[in-house]
C-alpha cells in the first residue's frame, strides 16, 4: 500500500482536542504520541471511551464482566495519565463491547453529542471510518456527527495495518493521509500501553481471552501514527438527525 504521507504539525491542530477510543487501548496504540505532543503545548485534550471494554476474556472465572470493565476503564484512565490528559477530562459511555452493531446509532450519536457539549471540540480523532474491527466502524458515524460541523476530524489506524485489507485503505481520492513520528514520545506511548495489563497477559484463566501480539506492539511503537482526513467533511446522511 503506498500511502505517501505528509509529516503533521500537531501545533496546527485547534483544541479542545477529543480523542474517541471505541475500546481502552485503542488511542494508546494508535495516537499516544500525538496525544503527548498536544498536552506538552497545553492543549485542552478530553477523551471518550465508548464500549465498557468488557469482552475480552469472557469466559475468565477471576475477572467476570462487571471486573474486567471496571479494570479496564482504570487502566484506560492511567494510560491517558502518562500522556498528560487527567482523569477529569475523561468520559466513559459504558456501551457494551463487541456489540456496538446493535446499539441504535442515534442513541448513541445523542450521548456522545450530550458528552461534547460540555467542551465542544475544534479537533476530533476517532479510529478510520473502515478501520477492521465490527465496534469501531459502528462507532465511526455516531461519533463523527455527533460533532460541530466546522470541527476538524482526523481518523487514526488502530488495527488496519494489521488486518485490513485493499478496500479498508482510504483511496487517494478520499483522504489525505498525515504521519507523525513516534521519536521521543515513545517512552511515554509504551507506559501507555503497557498500563492495559488485562491485554498484555495479565489474565491468564481465559485461554481464548484476547491479547495484543507482541509484533502489534512493537509496530505501534516503531511508528509512524497515521491519521486520515477526508476531504468531503460532511455529516453521514444517517446520522443527521442525531445533531438536529
Amino acid at each position: 500500500m503506498t500511502l505517501n504521507p505528509v509529516p503533521l504539525d500537531p501545533r496546527t491542530l485547534p483544541g479542545p482536542v477529543w480523542i474517541v477510543s471505541p475500546h481502552p487501548d485503542d488511542e494508546a496504540l494508535g495516537c499516544a504520541a500525538l496525544i503527548a505532543a498536544l498536552t506538552d503545548l497545553d492543549r485542552e485534550v478530553h477523551a471518550l471511551l465508548v464500549t465498557d471494554g468488557g469482552f475480552s476474556h469472557p469466559n475468565s472465572p477471576s475477572f467476570p464482566r462487571a471486573r474486567l470493565a471496571q479494570s479496564r476503564l482504570s487502566e484506560w484512565r492511567a494510560g491517558l495519565a502518562a500522556l498528560g490528559v487527567p482523569e477529569t477530562r475523561t468520559h466513559a459511555l459504558g456501551l457494551p463491547d463487541g456489540a456496538l452493531d446493535r446499539v441504535d446509532p442515534a442513541d448513541m450519536g445523542r450521548e456522545v453529542g450530550r458528552i461534547f457539549a460540555a467542551a465542544p471540540p475544534a479537533t476530533l480523532l476517532l479510529p478510520w471510518r473502515r478501520d477492521p474491527h465490527p465496534d469501531h466502524r459502528a462507532a465511526w458515524g455516531p461519533v463523527w456527527g455527533a460533532a460541530p460541523p466546522a470541527t476538524r476530524r482526523l481518523e487514526y489506524a488502530v488495527w488496519l495495518p494489521e488486518r485490513g485489507d485493499a478496500n479498508a485503505w482510504p483511496t487517494a481520492q478520499e483522504a489525505r493521509v498525515w504521519s507523525l513520528a513516534v521519536g521521543a514520545a515513545r517512552s511515554r506511548k509504551a507506559q501507555a500501553i503497557a498500563a492495559h495489563a488485562t491485554q498484555l497477559g495479565g489474565i491468564s484463566d481465559d485461554p481464548h481471552g484476547f491479547t495484543l501480539a507482541p509484533e502489534m506492539v512493537e509496530r505501534a511503537l516503531n511508528g509512524p501514527e497515521l491519521f486520515f482526513e477526508a476531504f468531503v467533511q460532511a455529516v453521514p446522511a444517517a446520522q443527521e438527525a442525531t445533531t438536529t
